[in-house]
């Protein structure tokens, strides 16, 4: 051998375990794992040409070791190969660098994809919304409109910002994407929206109702209603009163147009007025 490569082939075969469908934890395992063996390729190609040794004279042997470690052992194939092409890609774009410059920039990449990597889960952590204020509180409300607003978002990322790339996708979209408990509190919310039109809609008001999407998917009116709907619940300036489903249905009201409610929650004799959010 004329290198030594047991650091790459460790690395690269811990890679290998982390394929299809990541949770979180796993997902910043991988990243971990990548940036690893990215910092280990870089250093091993760095050495390799700081001897002055030619480019092609290296690939060469590079080549030539990994192909034998095959050969020796069939079940490092995998890893060997990843290493292999990870290393002639890396030697063809170092090589006609000037070396002093290759030498400064030689860290650069890993600082980034360090910060990147800080950035990309702290965006995740930054995101999470506090779901356990007490139930049937201005808070609790609050909470489940910022979940609703963080689910429209993504989902609007998810279904039509971006178009390819599944697994890619999932990973950029996973900092912004919802947990369960935000998922329960922007249907609990959403739920209370509509219902709160529905109601509306039976006391005969003239307002601006939303047009019905199809079982799949809402319609642009349904999500600029739920989306006009959670930023007004959202807004410090907003007072809530000592019943705050009515406040709710208020704000719901006035985003649909309708004429002022009053002071009082309208009645009909064949219409209920909507359960609060998590409310059977």
């Amino acid at each position: 051998m004329h290198y030594s490569y047991d650091a790459l082939l460790g690395a690269a075969a811990e890679l290998e375990q982390y394929s299809g469908y990541l949770d979180g934890e796993e997902l910043k395992q991988s990243q971990q794992a990548q940036a690893a063996f990215t910092s280990i390729r870089n250093r091993f190609v760095y050495d390799a040409l700081a001897t002055g040794d030619d480019a092609e004279e290296v690939k060469g042997r590079v080549t030539q070791d990994l192909e034998t470690l095959v050969a020796e052992h069939p079940d490092w194939e995998g890893p060997a190969l990843v290493v292999r092409d990870e290393l002639l890609m890396r030697i063809d774009e170092e090589s006609g660098k000037n070396p002093t410059w290759r030498k400064v920039v030689r860290y650069a990449p890993i600082a980034l994809g360090v910060a990147l990597v800080v950035a990309y889960f702290g965006t995740k952590f930054y995101n999470d919304i506090d779901m356990s204020p007490p139930p049937n509180t201005p808070e609790a409300y609050v909470a489940r409109a910022q979940a609703l607003e963080k689910t429209l978002r993504y989902d609007d990322w998810a279904s039509t910002r971006t178009r390819r790339g599944g697994a890619v996708k999932s990973i950029l979209l996973w900092p912004i994407s919802p947990s369960d408990a935000e998922v329960l509190g922007a249907q609990e919310i959403a739920g209370f929206a509509f219902e709160a039109e529905g109601f509306l809609k039976e006391q005969g008001l003239p307002c601006s109702f939303t047009s019905m999407g199809t079982d799949e998917e809402l319609s642009d009116g349904e999500l600029a209603y739920l989306g006009g709907f959670a930023e007004r619940l959202q807004s410090e300036s907003l007072e809530w009163d000592d019943e705050p489903q009515y406040t709710m249905l208020t704000e719901a009201a006035d985003q649909l147009g309708c004429p002022a409610l009053g002071g009082e929650m309208p009645e009909s004799a064949d219409a209920e007025a909507p359960d609060s959010p998590g409310q059977s």
